[in-house]
């Protein structure tokens, strides 16, 4: 295979201030880049694997920025659709100090990608992947974006290509209603189902602890695994045939929260693509996580030495 994962979205810049400051007073932003598909593909590619990121962008600086961050970090960019016109989303990040949250402010309609037209763009290349990663983020952004998402899924079911779909419900998007209803079929094309604990609930009306939601989860939807993420408390997940793997959160410094669930995501594939291993995927994934909340930015800047160092050190505090 030409690639070991891929993926469709879009990536936004992220224009944050700095820690201290107020997005109302500041003379300053910290630039960079982020989005779901995006987020995955760059801490995998960083951990050694193959990966490539489709989108649209438009042919100017800022749409040359975002391309060139994620080939920097070793993301093939040749399946990127360039346009002369259109710009790309930009989201604002006035970064809260405890007991002051974190605010986020989008200007992300009408972005490029949003436009895209489902009929001419291609998604024959997702055949010669072993992977698909998808997120409920890409089919709130437009009919288009839904079509487009909606046949590389198809495709890549034909050819035997495994599917990864985080729901990542984002409620400034569309209503609860509606992403329940239209992520129900991307769901149940899903070999890897990633879900939010509270995504669980507040979507699907799902209750009780992270184990039953896993559980109705699967019986619901029937991915051959289902993965329920519960933040500080760690992730658990349920196979088709009924096994249940459970593992802790692990305490980290809070330096970032942005993108965190993207590093799970990340860190659950690296560890499950090559051995099957739920266990050691949600190990990966838990210590990934962790590691990103140590990072500034949207993206996990991790090293592959980090992350087995990391987990290795969760392994020896378990068995203590």
């Amino acid at each position: 295979m030409r690639w070991d994962v891929v993926g469709f979205g879009e990536a936004m810049l992220r224009l944050a201030v700095p820690t201290g400051e107020r997005l109302e007073t500041t003379k300053q932003l910290e630039v960079g880049i982020g989005g779901a598909e995006a987020n995955v593909l760059i801490a995998l590619a960083r951990l050694g694997r193959r990966t490539a990121w489709s989108s649209v962008l438009p042919r100017n600086t800022l749409g040359e920025r975002i391309a060139r961050e994620l080939a920097w970090h070793g993301v093939d960019t040749s399946l990127i659709h360039w346009t002369d016109e259109g710009r790309v989303g930009v989201y604002f990040l006035d970064v809260g100090v405890p007991p002051r949250p974190t605010v986020v402010l989008y200007d992300r309609a009408g972005s490029v990608v949003a436009h895209v037209d489902p009929l001419v763009f291609p998604v024959e290349w997702v055949s010669e992947s072993r992977w698909l990663h998808a997120t409920g983020i890409t089919p709130a952004l437009s009919s288009g974006c839904r079509a487009v998402l909606a046949r590389l899924v198809e495709r890549a079911c034909q050819s035997g290509v495994g599917v990864s779909f985080d729901v990542n419900y984002r409620s400034r998007l569309w209503s609860p209603e509606e992403a329940a209803r239209t992520l129900e079929w991307f769901c149940r094309q899903a070999t890897v189902l990633l879900c939010g604990e509270d995504d669980a609930r507040l979507l699907w009306g799902l209750s009780g602890d992270g184990e039953a939601v896993a559980h109705a989860l699967s019986t619901r939807f029937g991915a051959a695994m289902t993965v329920v993420t519960r933040g500080e408390h760690g992730a658990v997940a349920t196979t088709a045939d009924g096994r249940t793997v459970i593992v802790p959160g692990r305490a980290a410094t809070v330096v970032d929260r942005v993108g965190a669930g993207d590093a799970f995501a990340a860190g659950f594939l690296h560890g499950y693509l090559d051995t099957g291993d739920v266990e050691r995927g949600l190990q990966y994934g838990v210590a990934l996580a962790a590691l990103k909340l140590t990072v500034r930015g949207d993206l996990a800047i991790v090293t592959a030495e980090e992350l087995e160092s990391a987990v290795a050190a969760a392994r020896r505090t378990i068995l203590r």
